[in-house]
Parts: structure tokens; C-alpha cells; sequence
């Protein structure tokens, strides 16, 4: 995980100005900074064998998280549009968080051209999770205060 999440976060931090962060660490996901407390976006290893690009919301209250959510999940369609890939969209009831992600294949076991594969995906959908989301959460934001 580390030299899989050091290549991402060098590749993030030097070609696209995505983040200041210097260190990959040995864990199955690397979360950044959005920009707005309490949002992070996330480069994931899931369970199941899957590869997962997210936004993980967490301001500290389920009920300030839910609000967010729902008011993003309301522009759905036209979130998904602008996107242009199927969005997996988890209010995660049992939990204080919600999580807003896309999905592929992919185990960090994998050969090293498929993790050269994924690693692209990965900064393809982390920059477009930012061009896509930025404002909306922001707008979010603004309507739950």
C-alpha cells in the first residue's frame, strides 16, 4: 500500500497541484484534503475487490452529514450527467458518515500494470470528483446553514 499511495500522491502532488501530501502510508486508503472541512476525497482499496475513488463526508454530525448528502443526492441526475460515469451514492444510515463514490475492479495484489491501470483511474476520478463536486458541496453547504 505504501509504494502504491506514495506513486499516487507524488503523480497528485507534482503533475495536477491536487495536494500538498508527501508520504504514502501502509494502510488500504489515502484520504485528501477538498478544501472544505469536514470533506475529504479518498483513494480506496474495498473489500470485495473492488477499487473505489470517494467523497467522504464526516463534519462531526450525522444529522449536518445526512443534510448534505440528501441535498447533493437531490442533483442526482444531473450530478451523474456532468459526470458522466455511473455514481454509487451511500447515505450509510448506521453510520455518522456518507459516502459519495465511483467503482472498478482492483486489489493492491494485483500485477504491476494493473495497478499502473488503476493508480490512472484513481487520479482520473479523484480530479474529476473535484472539478464535479467542489461547487455542489459548497452550495450544499450553504443551503443546510
Amino acid at each position: 500500500y505504501r509504494a502504491y499511495y506514495q506513486a499516487l500522491i507524488d503523480e497528485l502532488r507534482e503533475k495536477h497541484r491536487f495536494t500538498g501530501a508527501r508520504v504514502g502510508q501502509p494502510q488500504n486508503w489515502y484520504s485528501f484534503s477538498s478544501g472544505i472541512p469536514g470533506i475529504l476525497f479518498s483513494a480506496v482499496f474495498a473489500m470485495g475487490g473492488k477499487a473505489r475513488s470517494e467523497i467522504y463526508i464526516d463534519q462531526g454530525d450525522q444529522e449536518v452529514n445526512k443534510l448534505i448528502f440528501d441535498n447533493l443526492r437531490a442533483k442526482e441526475e444531473k450530478i451523474t450527467d456532468t459526470y458522466g460515469a455511473p455514481i454509487v451514492w451511500e447515505r450509510l444510515d448506521d453510520k455518522r458518515a456518507s459516502r459519495i463514490a465511483v467503482y472498478r475492479e482492483g486489489v493492491i495484489e494485483a500485477s504491476d500494470s494493473e495497478l499502473e491501470e488503476i493508480r490512472k483511474w484513481h487520479i482520473d476520478n479523484l480530479l474529476k470528483i473535484k472539478e464535479v463536486f467542489t461547487n455542489e458541496i459548497k452550495s450544499a453547504l450553504r443551503s443546510i446553514k
